[in-house]
């Protein structure tokens, strides 16, 4: 199995998100739970390029929802239900609006659907459906469009990570505001870990989802090496390897936030020097597998 030689550059430079007055659809979607863990949602739709933000109770939501593009709704608040907080809304406007329900729930999953839910989602539940989820309502909807119009640009979803960013839209990935020149097969490998950070993707199905590796097949030492070949060249142009980590006799994870630039050099060589984060050391993603409640 040979290494694509394509190539899918950076941005031109001027025109990238990184550039002066380059600007993005950020959708804004409010986290309607009182959890310790919306803390932890909101910081999710933010990476994944949203405006995002908490209401802990019924009463804050119906405050806030209308400030926002789509509503994020626990079924179970402290002082509202779920269910009489999506009819309330109803009453006065189509604001979308994605439920939580636990996963034996499913009269409660019912009863939001038919008090005007677009859509139900059981927890937990994995990041890239959500994210999925909420992309299709505001297409369908055209919240997208509208809050492209209100920010000026398009890019729902970019994926933020400090100082590096990626537009699987575009194809663009740009590290301190320097466009990276990936091959397409780097890039796919980029995007799949970034997207569900310290979810830990086994060898198989790496390769199943970036090289359409036949899922039936046993793993060869070629195909291993390949894996490898794209992780070291990986982590060669973004100038830190602790971007991937390597589970030992596991696989690869996307491992850690941005490292901080070195105070003796600037942009992005300071970062490659600097080789961590100002702390001391890498910073540690939160896992993306969330519970809002706990059944």
């Amino acid at each position: 199995m040979s290494v694509d030689e394509g190539t899918t550059r950076g941005p031109t430079p001027g025109t990238g998100p990184g550039a002066t007055g380059a600007a993005h659809s950020r959708a804004r979607i409010l986290v309607a739970s009182d959890c310790p863990s919306a803390t932890g949602l909101k910081q999710d739709m933010q990476r994944h390029g949203y405006e995002a933000s908490v209401a802990a109770s019924g009463g804050a939501v119906l405050e806030m929802y209308h400030d926002y593009d789509l509503i994020l709704l626990d079924a179970d608040l402290p002082d509202l239900d779920g269910v009489s907080v999506c009819e309330i809304i109803r009453r006065t406007s189509d604001i979308p609006i994605i439920g939580f329900t636990a996963e034996a729930a499913e009269v409660d999953r019912v009863l939001l659907l038919e008090s005007g839910c677009d859509d139900c989602v059981q927890r937990p539940y994995r990041a890239r459906e959500l994210v999925a989820r909420i992309k299709a309502i505001l297409r369908r909807t055209g919240t997208l469009r509208r809050a492209g119009a209100r920010d000026g640009g398009a890019d729902p979803d970019r994926l933020e990570f400090g100082t590096l960013v990626i537009v699987p839209s575009r194809r663009e990935v740009e590290l301190e505001n320097v466009p990276l020149a990936l091959t397409r097969k780097e890039f796919d490998l980029l995007h799949i870990l970034a997207a569900e950070p310290d979810r830990i993707f086994g060898r198989q199905e790496l390769m199943c989802e970036v090289w359409d590796y036949p899922e039936d097949n046993r793993i060869t030492a070629q195909a291993s090496r390949t894996i490898d070949t794209h992780v070291s060249s990986l982590r060669s142009k973004l100038g830190n390897s602790d971007w991937i980590t390597t589970i030992r006799g596991v696989g690869f994870r996307f491992g850690v936030s941005a490292p901080e630039p070195a105070e003796a050099g600037s942009g992005a060589d300071g970062a490659r020097a600097a080789g961590g984060s100002a702390g001391g050391g890498p910073v540690p993603l939160r896992p993306r597998l969330v519970r809002l409640r706990s059944g």
